[in-house]
C-alpha cells in the first residue's frame, strides 16, 4: 500500500511541476502573449523583464502584434503570412551586428545572436 501511495504522490508531484506553459517547437501562438509565455518558459533568458500586454497593437490593420522583454529582444506574432514575410524582410535588413531573426510558423523573435540561437533549440523556427 506504502508504494501505491508514494507513487501517486510521485505523479502528483510531476503533473503540478509541469503546470507552466508546454513548450511545442515550431507551435503557432495565438496572440504575443502566448509567445511571450513560451518565450519566459524556455529559460533561456533569465528573469527576461517582459511586458505584461502588447507594446504594439496593429493587429486591426496589419496583422501583428507585438511585445518586448528587456530592452534588446522583440517578440511578434502574425495573423497572416503576408504580415510575417514583410516584418520578417524588414528586421533582416536592420537588425544591427550581433543580433539574429528566430521565425516559426506565425511568430519571430529578434535579439541577441546567442540568446536567440538558444531559443531556437527550445521554440524551433529558422534563423534568419
Amino acid at each position: 500500500m506504502k508504494i501505491r501511495v508514494i507513487t501517486a504522490a510521485a505523479a502528483c508531484a510531476a503533473m503540478l511541476a509541469g503546470c507552466g506553459t508546454t513548450i511545442t517547437k515550431d507551435a503557432s501562438y495565438k496572440d504575443v502573449m502566448d509567445l511571450r509565455d513560451a518565450y519566459i518558459a524556455s529559460g533561456v533568458v533569465k528573469d527576461p523583464k517582459c511586458e505584461d500586454k502588447p507594446t504594439q497593437d496593429a493587429k486591426a490593420d496589419q496583422g501583428w502584434q507585438a511585445t518586448t522583454c528587456g530592452a534588446n529582444t522583440v517578440l511578434v506574432t502574425f495573423d497572416n503570412t503576408a504580415a510575417l514575410n514583410k516584418m520578417v524582410a524588414q528586421d533582416v535588413k536592420f537588425k544591427k551586428d550581433r543580433e539574429a531573426v528566430l521565425v516559426g510558423p506565425n511568430w519571430s523573435v529578434r535579439g541577441p545572436e546567442l540568446e536567440i540561437k538558444d531559443l531556437q533549440d527550445k521554440l524551433g523556427g529558422k534563423l534568419q
